[in-house]
């Protein structure tokens, strides 16, 4: 993983407040600005259609480089009594943190439990090396979400991230990627494309924020 605790970057501890309150005291979620709340949606759509076709008590969903902010506007989305969440964090203190809801973990070696659905979210490009994912055991696991990554159509290549000289990105190819969770007998089902402002890319690579959905084949 990058060495910058990009945890840090991704969680706001005043937004995840705001977020639980207001969800608390409103039947509906809290809007978002920006493109997360689309974001959020396809998530939860995939793990919900996930979970009425593995017919499960639950589903057990990784959450692959996120943290609590993502789900603290869930609650009115959907059940979250349907999922056992488990988020891979490297960077917390404390080796296992358990909330009513979500495991937090940073002990590599529990990447190997069973997960019926990976979420890896916004994580991709903060790996030094795609091959870093060996350590997750896929061998259960049907889908596999990928949302609002930097991913070039042409080659793989480094960058710094535009809000935060300290965080570098590798930006890896579409190409890279797909082959990547083909050998893992993964096949791209879905793709979709952001807006692309937020990425610190050159045009050349032609580099989009995108969504992918791999479904095992």
């Amino acid at each position: 993983m990058n060495i910058f605790n990009w945890n840090k970057y991704n969680s706001n501890s005043k937004l995840i407040k705001k977020l639980t309150n207001f969800n608390k005291k409103n039947k509906f979620n809290y809007l978002e600005s920006g493109l997360y709340n689309h974001i959020r949606d396809i998530f939860c759509l995939i793990i919900i259609l996930f979970f009425y076709k593995k017919n499960k008590k639950k589903l057990n969903v990784l959450d692959y480089g996120s943290n609590l902010l993502t789900y603290s506007n869930l609650v009115n989305k959907i059940n979250l009594n349907n999922f056992n969440f488990s988020i891979y964090d490297p960077f917390i203190k404390k080796n296992i943190i358990n909330t009513k809801k979500i495991r937090i973990f940073s002990n590599i070696k529990k990447l190997n439990n069973k997960w019926d659905v990976i979420n890896f979210g916004s994580s991709i490009q903060y790996l030094d090396n795609i091959n870093s994912l060996n350590y997750i055991n896929f061998k259960s696991t049907k889908a596999v979400l990928i949302t609002h990554t930097p991913i070039s159509l042409s080659k793989s290549y480094i960058t710094q991230q535009l809000n935060n000289k300290n965080l570098k990105q590798n930006i890896y190819s579409l190409k890279k990627i797909v082959s990547f969770f083909r050998k893992k007998k993964f096949e791209l089902n879905f793709k979709s494309r952001n807006k692309d402002n937020f990425i610190a890319a050159k045009k050349k690579y032609k580099t989009y924020s995108l969504n992918l959905l791999f479904l095992k084949k």
